[in-house]
């Protein structure tokens, strides 16, 4: 077993709003768009074998060192206890994108 690890870090503006838009359902609204750093190694290697074999080393898609991220995201209260919601998550570097659409269900007891 191996673990690859990379260690971040991520300034930027995080912002979240709530509106009223009289429909009963409250709304909430959130956002963030930052600069990410990745520090160490950025191409994860792994050293393997099958079995008794003579081992090789493969490696992984390149982690981009430096990358724009952004988060949005709409949450509506239906309920007493019950939230749905909507994000968008991604981040853009010199040699990689990630994007993401979540949705989500939230029943507090």
């Amino acid at each position: 077993a191996q673990t690859t690890e990379v260690a971040t870090s991520t300034v930027g503006v995080r912002g979240q709003t709530s509106l009223d838009l009289g429909a009963g359902a409250p709304v909430s609204l959130h956002g963030l768009v930052g600069y990410r750093r990745a520090y160490g190694e950025v191409v994860p290697k792994a050293l393997l074998s099958f079995g008794a074999g003579p081992g090789f080393l493969t490696a992984g898609t390149p982690i981009s060192r430096d990358a724009l991220v952004a988060q949005a995201g709409l949450d509506v209260r239906v309920g007493r206890a019950t939230t749905l919601g909507v994000a968008y998550t991604g981040q853009v570097g010199e040699r990689t994108q990630d994007h993401a659409v979540k949705g989500n269900f939230t029943y507090r007891f």
